[in-house]
Protein backbone atom coordinates (compact mmCIF):
# COMPACT_ATOMS: atom_id res chain seq x y z
CA UNK A 1 0.00 0.00 0.00
CA UNK A 2 1.86 3.20 -1.22
CA UNK A 3 1.55 5.88 1.30
CA UNK A 4 0.08 9.45 0.44
CA UNK A 5 1.98 12.23 0.25
CA UNK A 6 0.12 14.20 2.86
CA UNK A 7 0.55 11.20 5.22
CA UNK A 8 4.34 11.27 4.27
CA UNK A 9 4.04 14.80 5.53
CA UNK A 10 2.11 14.62 8.62
CA UNK A 11 4.47 12.00 9.88
CA UNK A 12 7.55 13.82 9.05
CA UNK A 13 5.95 16.75 11.23
CA UNK A 14 5.57 14.65 13.83
CA UNK A 15 8.89 13.34 13.72
CA UNK A 16 10.53 16.74 13.46
CA UNK A 17 8.31 18.25 16.69
CA UNK A 18 7.90 15.46 18.94
CA UNK A 19 11.52 16.11 20.73
CA UNK A 20 10.93 20.16 20.21
CA UNK A 21 7.43 19.55 21.98
CA UNK A 22 9.34 17.14 24.78
CA UNK A 23 11.81 19.47 25.73
CA UNK A 24 10.21 22.90 25.41
CA UNK A 25 7.21 21.61 26.51
CA UNK A 26 3.68 20.30 24.60
CA UNK A 27 1.81 23.58 25.44
CA UNK A 28 4.55 26.31 25.96
CA UNK A 29 6.53 25.73 22.70
CA UNK A 30 5.23 28.24 20.23
CA UNK A 31 3.62 27.49 16.42
CA UNK A 32 6.14 29.93 15.26
CA UNK A 33 9.06 26.59 16.72
CA UNK A 34 7.49 24.31 14.82
CA UNK A 35 7.30 25.70 11.47
CA UNK A 36 10.68 26.85 12.10
CA UNK A 37 11.54 23.07 13.10
CA UNK A 38 9.48 21.57 9.90
CA UNK A 39 9.77 24.29 7.35
CA UNK A 40 5.75 24.00 7.06
CA UNK A 41 3.90 27.35 7.20
CA UNK A 42 1.18 27.44 9.72
CA UNK A 43 -1.60 27.00 7.25
CA UNK A 44 0.61 23.77 6.10
CA UNK A 45 0.08 22.20 9.37
CA UNK A 46 -3.07 22.92 10.01
CA UNK A 47 -3.84 20.97 6.57
CA UNK A 48 -2.31 17.85 8.61
CA UNK A 49 -3.69 18.36 12.89
CA UNK A 50 -7.02 19.82 13.31
CA UNK A 51 -5.51 22.48 15.76
CA UNK A 52 -1.66 22.66 18.15
CA UNK A 53 -3.75 20.55 20.67
CA UNK A 54 -3.77 17.60 17.54
CA UNK A 55 -0.25 18.02 17.11
CA UNK A 56 0.96 17.73 20.69
CA UNK A 57 -1.04 14.26 20.77
CA UNK A 58 0.34 13.06 18.08
CA UNK A 59 4.08 14.33 18.98
CA UNK A 60 3.34 12.76 22.30
CA UNK A 61 1.99 9.20 21.03
CA UNK A 62 5.16 9.27 18.59
CA UNK A 63 7.50 9.96 21.58
CA UNK A 64 5.55 6.56 23.42
CA UNK A 65 6.33 4.87 19.93
CA UNK A 66 10.29 5.63 20.09
CA UNK A 67 10.00 4.22 24.27
CA UNK A 68 8.11 0.79 23.33
CA UNK A 69 10.83 0.35 20.07
CA UNK A 70 13.47 0.25 22.92
CA UNK A 71 11.83 -1.24 25.79
CA UNK A 72 10.65 -4.55 23.74
CA UNK A 73 14.12 -5.71 22.17
CA UNK A 74 15.45 -5.63 25.79
CA UNK A 75 12.70 -6.97 27.73
CA UNK A 76 12.09 -10.13 24.75
CA UNK A 77 16.12 -10.71 25.29
CA UNK A 78 15.92 -11.07 28.66
CA UNK A 79 14.72 -15.02 29.74
CA UNK A 80 13.94 -15.05 33.50
CA UNK A 81 11.22 -13.00 34.77
CA UNK A 82 13.18 -11.12 37.17
CA UNK A 83 16.26 -10.25 34.23
CA UNK A 84 13.05 -8.57 32.15
CA UNK A 85 12.22 -6.47 35.05
CA UNK A 86 15.60 -5.44 35.38
CA UNK A 87 16.45 -4.86 31.79
CA UNK A 88 12.92 -2.72 32.04
CA UNK A 89 14.45 -0.51 34.72
CA UNK A 90 18.18 -0.13 33.12
CA UNK A 91 16.20 0.72 29.62
CA UNK A 92 13.62 3.05 31.25
CA UNK A 93 16.68 4.75 33.12
CA UNK A 94 18.64 5.19 30.18
CA UNK A 95 16.04 6.62 27.73
CA UNK A 96 17.21 9.58 26.06
CA UNK A 97 15.02 12.01 25.19
CA UNK A 98 15.55 15.48 25.18
CA UNK A 99 13.66 17.31 28.38
CA UNK A 100 12.86 13.71 29.73
CA UNK A 101 10.26 11.48 29.96
CA UNK A 102 7.58 12.08 27.49
CA UNK A 103 5.19 11.08 29.95
CA UNK A 104 5.94 12.45 32.75
CA UNK A 105 6.34 15.86 31.04
CA UNK A 106 2.97 15.38 29.43
CA UNK A 107 1.16 14.46 32.60
CA UNK A 108 2.78 17.76 34.78
CA UNK A 109 2.30 20.06 31.64
CA UNK A 110 -1.42 18.96 30.72
CA UNK A 111 -2.87 18.26 34.11
CA UNK A 112 -5.00 21.57 34.45
CA UNK A 113 -4.60 22.88 30.84
CA UNK A 114 -5.18 20.34 28.52
CA UNK A 115 -7.58 17.23 28.98
CA UNK A 116 -6.74 15.00 26.50
CA UNK A 117 -3.38 15.47 26.33
CA UNK A 118 -3.54 14.52 30.12
CA UNK A 119 -5.57 11.40 29.06
CA UNK A 120 -2.85 9.92 27.08
CA UNK A 121 -0.17 10.67 29.52
CA UNK A 122 -2.39 8.67 31.82
CA UNK A 123 -3.05 5.83 29.29
CA UNK A 124 0.30 5.69 28.64
CA UNK A 125 1.75 5.53 31.95
CA UNK A 126 -0.92 2.37 32.69
CA UNK A 127 0.75 1.09 29.94
CA UNK A 128 3.49 0.58 31.70
CA UNK A 129 2.63 -0.28 34.74
CA UNK A 130 0.46 -3.16 32.84
CA UNK A 131 4.08 -4.08 30.93
CA UNK A 132 5.47 -4.75 34.48
CA UNK A 133 2.39 -6.23 35.94
CA UNK A 134 2.44 -8.97 32.62
CA UNK A 135 6.51 -9.56 33.49
CA UNK A 136 5.84 -10.44 37.19
CA UNK A 137 2.44 -12.17 36.71
CA UNK A 138 4.86 -14.47 34.20
CA UNK A 139 7.23 -14.72 37.02
CA UNK A 140 4.77 -15.88 39.49
CA UNK A 141 3.45 -18.44 36.97
CA UNK A 142 6.82 -19.89 36.30
CA UNK A 143 7.33 -20.26 40.27
CA UNK A 144 10.29 -17.68 39.65
CA UNK A 145 8.73 -15.21 41.97
CA UNK A 146 6.40 -15.44 44.92
CA UNK A 147 3.03 -16.45 44.19
CA UNK A 148 1.76 -13.48 47.28
CA UNK A 149 3.77 -11.04 45.29
CA UNK A 150 1.19 -8.14 45.05
CA UNK A 151 1.58 -7.20 41.05
CA UNK A 152 0.24 -4.08 40.69
CA UNK A 153 1.97 -2.76 44.15
CA UNK A 154 4.92 -3.49 42.80
CA UNK A 155 4.73 -2.37 39.22
CA UNK A 156 3.59 1.22 40.97
CA UNK A 157 6.90 1.39 43.29
CA UNK A 158 9.29 -0.23 39.96
CA UNK A 159 8.05 2.90 38.09
CA UNK A 160 7.60 5.23 40.70
CA UNK A 161 11.51 4.96 41.51
CA UNK A 162 12.13 4.95 37.79
CA UNK A 163 10.68 8.36 37.31
CA UNK A 164 11.52 9.80 40.70
CA UNK A 165 14.83 9.53 39.64
CA UNK A 166 14.87 10.50 36.43
CA UNK A 167 13.20 13.97 37.96
CA UNK A 168 16.15 13.78 40.79
CA UNK A 169 19.23 13.11 37.51
CA UNK A 170 18.11 16.86 36.66
CA UNK A 171 18.22 18.41 39.72
CA UNK A 172 21.49 16.94 41.57
CA UNK A 173 24.93 17.98 40.66
CA UNK A 174 25.38 14.02 40.10
CA UNK A 175 23.39 11.09 39.01
CA UNK A 176 21.72 8.89 40.93
CA UNK A 177 20.32 6.65 37.95
CA UNK A 178 23.12 3.51 39.18
CA UNK A 179 22.26 3.93 42.36
CA UNK A 180 18.53 3.34 41.72
CA UNK A 181 19.26 0.52 39.06
CA UNK A 182 21.15 -1.29 42.21
CA UNK A 183 18.37 -0.68 44.33
CA UNK A 184 15.74 -1.75 42.19
CA UNK A 185 17.89 -4.81 41.77
CA UNK A 186 17.62 -5.43 45.21
CA UNK A 187 14.04 -4.69 45.47
CA UNK A 188 13.14 -7.20 42.82
CA UNK A 189 15.04 -9.98 45.20
CA UNK A 190 13.56 -8.75 47.82
CA UNK A 191 10.04 -8.00 47.42
CA UNK A 192 9.49 -10.91 44.63
CA UNK A 193 11.84 -13.89 45.47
Amino acid sequence: MKIRKGEKTKQYVIEKTSLLLNQRGYLSTSLAEVTDATGLQKGGLYNHFRDKEDLMIESFKYNCTLITEQMEPAIASASAAADKLNAFVETYLDLDFPGGCPIANAAVEAEAVSPPLFQHAQEAMDRMLVLLEDIINTGIAQEEFRSDANTRNTAVVILSLIEGSLLMNKLLPFSPLQLIKDQLSRYIDDVLK
